[in-house]
């Protein structure tokens, strides 16, 4: 995990939300928090440990595709109490328009680190989301790794709306800080603005296909790629049938996006 610094933010601009100073730079309409890996470990230890929920999202190239063509989730990634890089696409897209973030923060690196800080202050953790069985696989192989480590409830994310009831009630008994929910965007985004007002977690922390990746159950690439920003392209060759169009197709049309506002309209860039 990166060590905490002082990362270069020219462009960056201070916004206040609910009462509180952010550091951002904003990108296609999006507010994205300047934070590196460590500082964002340390912002949901201090969330976990406060008085009110907080929402915690991520973006990478397709959100921002979302997010450009539906207000609705762009609205609700810029009513989070934090918003974060999670992927390199993001990263460079910033740079384009003068703003620095300090990297991209990709939960299959960094979660490992977080929970081990988390098991350090006796954070309690629920996992909500992916297939069945996933969830509750990689909430054994962080527990093996990190005894101390207090994981109090996992479920799949695969039920109906209807049975949201009944999910929050077994959430909210087990009585977890940190609700990490892996529905994937926007899908997790809207269910947090639903149903997050009944969860009495502190945090509510959308982290997409996470739990694939901590439960072995997707591989991710040499490290070496992921190093240097290619995770989408190991991606793209670990599941091309799934992946292609997001990758292929959305990379092209993400970076279109982005020209277009540097070239022509750079205030709704900005």
């Amino acid at each position: 995990m990166s060590g905490c610094h002082q990362p270069d933010t020219s462009g960056s601009v201070v916004t206040s939300g609910k009462g509180e100073m952010r550091r951002t730079v904003p990108l296609l309409g999006v507010e994205i928090d300047v934070v590196d890996t460590a500082a964002l470990c340390y912002r949901l230890l201090e969330f976990a440990a406060g008085n009110r929920q907080r929402r915690v999202m991520y973006v990478n190239a397709d959100c921002m595709l979302i997010a450009h063509e539906n207000r609705r989730y762009g609205d609700l990634l810029n009513r989070a109490d934090l918003v974060y890089a999670d992927g390199i696409g993001v990263v460079l897209g910033a740079r384009l328009f003068g703003h620095r973030l300090p990297g991209r923060s990709t939960g299959a690196d960094f979660f490992p680190y977080f929970c081990a800080m988390a098991a350090e202050r006796g954070i309690r953790l629920y996992l909500l989301g992916a297939a069945e069985g996933v969830a509750r696989a990689a909430a054994e192989r962080l527990q093996r790794d990190i005894p101390e480590l207090r994981i109090v409830g996992t479920h799949h994310g695969y039920f109906r709306r209807r049975e949201s009831g009944r999910i929050i009630d077994a959430v909210n008994r087990a009585r977890p800080h940190v609700v990490v929910i892996g529905f994937g965007a926007p899908a997790q985004e809207f269910w947090m603005e639903e149903f997050g007002p009944r969860l009495e977690a502190r945090v509510l922390w959308g982290v997409g296909g996470l739990f694939d990746f901590l439960s072995g159950n997707t591989r991710r690439g040499p490290r070496w790629l992921l190093d240097h920003g290619f995770e989408w392209l190991c991606r793209l060759f670990i599941e091309p049938r799934r992946l292609w169009r997001r990758y292929l197709i959305g990379n092209v049309r993400f970076l279109a996006l982005l020209l277009r506002h540097r070239l022509f309209n750079r205030k709704s860039a900005t």
